[in-house]
């Protein structure tokens, strides 16, 4: 199996999952190793309609639940006009995607490994992160070119998913693109902010450009206001096919 090396390590304590949460994201992770039991490689995109609804932090809270429970997992920041993923992971943003694409860097040399500290079994945990890199002048072009396929491919050989920090589907072009080299969506949706209209929108132009929706975060959610309880009192719910 091909290898890869990282241009630096990091020990992640900047962010991490509340406590009421980890159980919530267990299930989340649940749900999406059944909605993908036949991909081999899957490449999984986390975004959302509007910008803010915490598309970041629930991709950075899976990343780290499916690291924790022994999967190899690769993270990529392909926010490139307002990436945020490695301020959560506490890593850098000194090079990334944008300097792989342009060919100023390697792989190799942008790709970062975040750790997370040590798991109930005493084995340590942690996955692959790629960052945003520099500023792009024309994100969405550079999203298009056939550098970000095969990037996205080389990463999902060598992991066991993909996890993409995508933009907001309605504010930019980019997901659409990012979203036909997937193999699903994760719409994340803030509980009582969110227009119903707008995540019909998302929804709608996902589907159009042959994404398929792998499910629905509700993001936010507050549980004693409507009697609940355990899982969902991490602010979660899903809706799956």
């Amino acid at each position: 199996m091909a290898r890869f090396g990282f241009g630096s390590a990091t020990n992640s304590s900047a962010y991490s999952a509340p406590n009421p949460a980890t159980e919530a994201f267990r299930v989340l992770r649940s749900n999406l190793a059944v909605t993908l039991p036949e991909v081999d490689d899957p490449i999984v995109v986390v975004t959302s309609a509007l910008p803010r609804e915490g598309k970041t932090s629930t991709c950075v809270s899976l990343a780290q639940s499916l690291a924790a429970a022994g999967s190899r997992v690769a993270l990529v920041d392909l926010d490139l006009r307002d990436p945020s993923s490695h301020t959560m992971l506490g890593a850098h943003n000194n090079a990334g995607v944008s300097d792989v694409l342009l060919e100023r860097k390697s792989v190799e040399d942008c790709l970062q490994y975040v750790e997370f500290g040590v798991t109930a079994s005493a084995r340590p945990t942690g996955m692959c992160f790629l960052s945003a890199g520099h500023s792009a002048d024309t994100p969405t072009e550079l999203l298009s070119t056939p550098r970000i396929r095969r990037l996205l491919e080389r990463l999902a050989g060598v992991t066991d998913i993909v996890l993409i920090d995508a933009p907001p589907v309605l504010a930019v072009a980019d997901t659409l693109v990012i979203g036909r080299l997937a193999s699903g969506a994760i719409l994340v949706v803030e509980a009582r902010r969110t227009p119903v209209p707008a995540v019909k929108k998302a929804k709608d132009m996902l589907t159009r450009n042959q994404t398929r929706l792998l499910g629905v975060v509700l993001n936010k959610f507050k549980p004693t206001a409507a009697g609940q309880t355990y899982s969902s009192a991490a602010g979660m719910s899903g809706s799956w096919d």
